[in-house]
């Protein structure tokens, strides 16, 4: 005779499977929150900690506790609002030259000629090279008694005596401004080729059969349609110019009279010139904000358009 079986109930799981899929899903974010934590979040709060300490290397012995003191000396700081209109100035100067010139290259590379894929990796290099070798060659280039730049002007006639181009108040920014144009003009042509390479040929034939010209066609088809990419890389390259500070550390260091003197080269000044990391710190912050706000401000501004068009 068989003996009768007593069926026993599974033990019940200590989590449902929602929780655990959950839980798995933090598990794998867990690397990326420690990088991000490590790089990232805990500079930022180590540099409003700093600012509220008058923090020199060179007087030790001053080492104290003064709340919002720096960003008081910053508000009364005249050198810091010259360098934020030099930002400005910087950052307008470059970004819309550097978009006109990678739109241009961007729907001259999308043309059908022969060696276009040679002139595309040429059109790369000035991104490629590293900024500081940027410097130093438009260093080079600017020299006034060897440059490039004051030989070929004397020999095409355009000047009669040469020019310090990176000494004179007035020219140095332009100057610089040109160098940065020089080097940014392929991330633009590169962001914006990818996004012509991305809208449909029918589009343009469907506007060719029904009498669209050129101009129609940009307007109505290839400008709409670069939008979101125009917004991305124009939001990208301002914070990056904003915060770069290598050419123009390296070209002028600031000089002269601070006339190219940013707000990212003047916090590189006081951290490690003036030894000052406790002020260095409060300018960190203050970038980062104006940054913020600004990123705020854009997306907002340029959702509002999206929306309407």
């Amino acid at each position: 005779m068989r003996e009768a079986t007593v069926a026993v109930p599974l033990a019940r799981p200590l989590l449902s499977r929602r929780a655990r899929q959950r839980l798995s899903g933090y598990v794998y974010l867990a690397p990326v929150v420690v990088v991000l934590g490590g790089t990232i979040v805990f500079p930022i709060l180590k540099a409003m900690h700093m600012s509220l300490y008058n923090h020199v290397l060179i007087r030790p012995q001053e080492y104290r506790f003064i709340g919002l003191g720096n960003y008081a000396r910053l508000l009364r700081d005249e050198t810091f609002w010259l360098t934020l209109w030099n930002s400005l100035v910087w950052v307008f100067g470059s970004v819309c030259v550097q978009f006109l010139g990678g739109f241009a290259a961007a729907l001259l590379l999308h043309q059908s000629f022969r060696g276009r894929g040679f002139v595309r990796t040429v059109t790369l290099l000035p991104w490629i090279v590293p900024g500081v070798v940027v410097a130093l060659v438009w260093e080079w280039l600017y020299q006034p008694n060897y440059g490039v730049i004051n030989d070929l002007l004397f020999r095409l006639g355009w000047l009669k005596e040469r020019v310090a181009w990176l000494s004179d108040p007035a020219l140095a920014m332009p100057a610089v401004i040109a160098a940065n144009v020089w080097r940014g003009v392929p991330f633009f042509a590169i962001m914006l080729l990818a996004g012509l390479q991305a809208i449909p040929d029918e589009q343009y034939e469907a506007a060719r059969v029904d009498g669209a010209s050129v101009t129609q066609r940009f307007v109505h088809i290839t400008l709409p349609m670069l939008r979101p990419i125009i917004i991305v890389a124009t939001a990208t390259r301002v914070i990056w110019t904003f915060n770069y500070a290598d050419l123009i550390f390296v070209m002028t260091s600031g000089g002269p009279a601070n006339a190219t003197q940013i707000t990212s080269t003047y916090t590189l000044l006081m951290a490690y010139s003036n030894l000052d990391f406790g002020y260095a710190a409060t300018l960190s912050v203050v970038l980062l904000v104006i940054m913020l706000v600004f990123t705020v401000l854009y997306l907002r501004i340029t959702r509002g358009i999206e929306s309407v068009t």
